[in-house]
């Protein structure tokens, strides 16, 4: 099995489903993670380039800590905007790593990136299967999309749960290589308080999903397409 997450910024995988990345990884299933954009608005006083490449170097650490591998496309952080070339870019990269499930944001979040992405990338899902859609790459239809989101999203309510126990040390392992990340969330507070203490904050997220579901810690997902959640485990 290939499982794919793709996500606006490079972290975003590790702080909503690095768990169950990890345990699919552990699995032997093969694990890639895809960065629409290098976080370059996610700095303190100083260039987007230095601050893209310093994220762009905690992202691949992060990604070797859940044993899954990293690829950036070149969308730019706070930038990310609807329209048909940018779906069939993403189309293009589905049919390329030709993944059983993809992962990705809830479509309801405060960050217009997270949203576009959510739009962007279950659009490119449904389209990667069309022959006559042409890109590089052969078509491919993945087996589902399933939607990670944030606690304080009004109409995420999950419905597929993650036992990842097992998992929590390595996903906060890997949410740790941001140190860039973890300073900076943690001082912008405002639009970000959710992530004040950001690992504890996680951690405590997912010991409160975990218990819903007699699990330690768990991670919780939205399906596109229901009543195929064994595809996800």
């Amino acid at each position: 099995m290939h499982v794919t997450a793709i996500v606006a910024h490079p972290d975003d995988a590790d702080i909503f489903c690095g768990g169950t990345l990890k345990k699919h990884a552990e699995r032997g299933d093969d694990v890639t993670i895809v960065y629409m954009t290098r976080g370059e608005y996610g700095g303190f006083d100083t260039t987007e380039e230095e601050v893209a490449e310093t994220r762009e170097s905690e992202a691949e650490a992060a990604a070797e800590a859940l044993d899954a591998e990293a690829r950036f496309l070149d969308f730019r952080d706070g930038r990310i905007t609807y329209s048909m070339e940018n779906r069939l870019e993403l189309v293009d990269v589905i049919r390329e790593l030709r993944p059983d499930i993809i992962l990705t944001h809830f479509r309801d979040d405060m960050h217009p990136d997270h949203r576009v992405t959510s739009r962007l990338v279950t659009d490119a899902y449904y389209m990667a299967s069309l022959p006559l859609a042409q890109t590089d790459h052969e078509e491919w239809e993945p087996d589902n999309v399933y939607y990670f989101g944030k606690p304080t999203a009004d109409e995420f309510d999950p419905e597929v749960f993650i036992d990842m126990s097992d998992q929590q040390e390595a996903k906060e392992e890997a949410i740790l290589q941001h140190e860039s990340q973890v300073e900076w969330l943690e001082e912008h507070g405002g639009v970000d308080a959710e992530f004040d203490g950001l690992v504890e904050g996680v951690r405590a997220q997912a010991r409160t999903t975990g218990r819903t579901r007699g699990a330690e810690f768990a991670e919780g997902f939205v399906p596109l397409h229901k009543g195929t959640s064994e595809y996800l485990e």
